[in-house]
């Protein structure tokens, strides 16, 4: 496992975090808690830790910041992984109540703001339909419900023959899938002239962060066990339509074009007549599908969103 000292975008005088592992739903949970003040926890996939979103974490000084390995990943135990997004939900609910942030603790002005991506983003809407009363404002990032339009299908099918194929002829090679799998997805890079443009993997880490790279690597057969299978779940759009709860959908404007597709989908289901619901996703600027590669946009996107 790569260095956790060397993290590229850590901040070097950042205060270190409150760490520990909880009993939470069946498993044990490793959660690390920054800062004081209003309290946002972030979901990420079963291939992410809560190291990989500490740059974002440690930016958002004013506010209790809540990251942690999901059940199956890292430091936290395997007990009943993989699973679906409604457990992942539902642990992200007790985990709030034993760090003593969730509604229990005290009333409305205790429950959290949530940031989920990818997968991460899937957990969290189920959070918000099966644990309102945690949850303040949800903001979901490129959640991977692919099943909900035509490119996202396409899309899923490419990845899930790819990783299949891969898998059938070598077994247990999770990097080597998950290598194909974000070639099948892959994007153009961002303002590159058009004589070297380099064609770059939806998941892979830009020039530079290898430190990213052999992390991904090593929660490779995460995203093939965990992820994957999550983002063939359906999205409940009679729920999702008359929720109470405040959910607002994202995508990055650097990222491949069918999140911004699922984005407007679920926006459009999700808004409801006479809310104060947006008509539109928003977009963060210059953050591809993997946040942590971008921790200063989208650590402004938040501090804004949970002010």
């Amino acid at each position: 496992m790569a260095d956790q000292t060397t993290n590229p975008f850590a901040l070097p005088c950042a205060e270190a975090p409150r760490a520990g592992l909880h009993e939470v739903n069946g498993c044990r949970l490793h959660a690390e808690v920054r800062g004081t003040g209003p309290t946002i926890l972030i979901i990420g996939a079963a291939s992410d830790d809560a190291e990989m979103f500490r740059p974002i974490a440690e930016r958002l000084t004013g506010f209790t910041v809540v990251t942690y390995d999901p059940r199956g990943t890292l430091r936290s135990s395997r007990d009943g992984w993989p699973c679906d997004s409604a457990r992942h939900a539902d642990d992200a609910a007790e985990l709030l109540h034993a760090l003593g942030l969730g509604a229990d603790a005290g009333g409305a002005h205790t429950r959290a703001d949530v940031f989920g991506a990818s997968a991460g983003g899937i957990a969290a809407v189920r959070l918000a339909l099966r644990h309102p009363e945690t949850v303040r404002r949800v903001t979901v990032f490129e959640p991977g419900y692919f099943q909900l339009t035509a490119s996202g299908r396409d899309l899923a099918a490419r990845v899930g023959a790819q990783v299949d194929r891969h898998l059938a002829v070598h077994p247990g090679d999770w990097a080597g899938a998950v290598a194909l799998a974000s070639d099948a997805a892959r994007v153009e890079q961002p303002g590159a002239e058009p004589s070297a443009v380099r064609p770059s993997g939806l998941l892979a880490a830009p020039r530079g962060l290898d430190w990213y790279a052999a992390r991904g690597e090593a929660l490779a057969e995460n995203f093939i066990r965990g992820d994957l299978p999550i983002t063939g779940e359906p999205v409940d759009r009679r729920a999702l339509a008359e929720s109470a709860a405040d959910i607002r959908f994202a995508f990055g404007n650097a990222s491949h074009p069918v999140f911004g597709e699922i984005a407007r989908e679920l926006t459009r289901v999700r808004r409801r007549p006479g809310s104060a619901d947006p008509a539109e996703p928003d977009v963060i600027d210059g953050v591809g599908h993997v946040v942590y590669f971008a921790p200063e946009p989208v650590a402004q996107y938040l501090r804004r969103r949970c002010a």
